[in-house]
């Protein structure tokens, strides 16, 4: 078999795990950034179907890392290109859905945040001559590395992203805000002018903002009806954006409200990053109590332990206190749940995984195991 057919049958697989996996996954996840008079607050909602187990990591500054790609997870084979290594510059808090190292989303101790939402019709650039990097895990490695929006994007062209139908929201603590999407092969960034409504949810922002227009404030005659779930989220989003009041609403609460508003019955957490402090609140629907962290009450160094604790934890209010110091048994045990409720969302996930010549129980070690390579070089 040539090169490229070798390609073409991993590029194959690959869109097949991401149809089925997106198949699976309910998709009302939202992200915004609520800005006005310094106040940088941003907002997500993770939605799935089924019960999502989530930790909250910090992470540490001074962690030697090497790349890999959700191909070479699966299968266990090396890749063919030359890893991506690093060694991270910034301290990080991240709301982990596959164990340490694998984000869904998270803020760094330069106010730079990062999150995915699900778009079906994402399609990744494949260079063979760039390293590949699984795309939970530049998420990591953004965090792990940069300070504002225009690292990100720069990134996204510089290295091979796989995994599945992703598209990503970043901003900063300058209040910039930029929406990353892999349309086609091709990554296309909206930011600035062209990113107005700083909002994402599970369409193509272009296409989102074009609905919009239709509505009354942004220029149309539709009613954005607050009542009604049929009122794209995206649209009820931009008008509670545009009609916050700091002096009538406090911020972090508004911004709660907001997410409550973005709900559709599915969503498995809840959170809010405050990217001039450092903060951040959540709850879960198995935990509705509202909790929070502030990443500069940690010591940011490797010399110290990585922490966690889990987003379901019965707990309210600061809970800096209850983070447990990272361990591979702990990352393990949550790997296993992990895996098992992504079977119970795709049950047909396993013969996919068994397709590219892997197993489960090799993905859950080679996930489990991976930050177990990292190193600490503390100056």
């Amino acid at each position: 078999m040539t090169d490229i057919q070798l390609l073409r049958n991993r590029v194959f697989i690959l869109i097949f795990i991401g149809l089925l996996l997106i198949a699976a996954r309910a998709e009302p996840c939202s992200t915004f950034l609520l800005k006005k008079n310094g106040i940088l607050l941003v907002g997500h909602n993770l939605d799935e179907r089924a019960h999502v187990p989530g930790l909250v990591i910090i992470n540490k500054r001074g962690i030697a890392k090497t790349s890999v790609s959700w191909a070479s997870l699966i299968s266990g084979k090396p890749d063919s290109t030359p890893p991506l290594t690093w060694k991270s510059k910034y301290a990080s808090i991240t709301f982990n859905a596959f164990g340490r190292d694998f984000p869904d989303d998270g803020i760094n101790e330069k106010g730079l945040f990062i999150g995915e939402m699900t778009l079906q019709e994402s399609r990744f650039p494949d260079n063979p001559a760039l390293p590949r990097i699984f795309m939970s895990l530049w998420m990591q490695y953004v965090l792990d590395s940069f300070d504002d929006i225009d690292q990100v994007i720069e990134s996204a062209s510089r290295l091979t992203i796989d995994g599945w139908g992703w598209h990503f929201f970043t901003a900063d603590s300058s209040g910039r805000a930029a929406a990353i999407e892999f349309l086609d092969g091709r990554v296309v960034v909206n930011q600035g002018e062209n990113m107005p409504v700083p909002v994402l949810c599970n369409s193509q922002y272009e296409e989102e903002l074009g609905n919009l227009s239709l509505y009354q404030s942004f220029g149309g005659n539709k009613p954005v009806s607050m009542d009604k779930q049929e009122t794209p989220r995206f649209v009820q989003a931009a008008w509670m954006l545009e009609n916050f009041s700091p002096d009538k609403k406090e911020p972090v609460d508004y911004a709660f409200e907001i997410l409550s508003q973005l709900e559709r019955g599915g969503t498995q957490w809840s959170l809010v990053c405050d990217l001039k402090k450092q903060r951040v609140w959540f709850r879960s629907a198995a935990s509705p109590k509202i909790k929070e962290i502030c990443l500069k009450a940690f010591n940011p160094e490797c010399t110290e332990p990585v922490k966690f604790v889990d987003i379901h934890s019965d707990l309210e209010g600061d809970v800096s206190k209850d983070m447990d110091d990272y361990s591979y048994t702990a990352n393990r045990s949550f790997c296993e749940k992990a895996m098992k409720a992504l079977l119970k969302i795709s049950p047909l996930f396993e013969k996919v995984v068994a397709m590219q010549g892997g197993t489960m129980d090799g993905l859950l070690e080679r996930i489990a195991t991976f930050p177990e390579k990292a190193i600490c070089q503390h100056p």
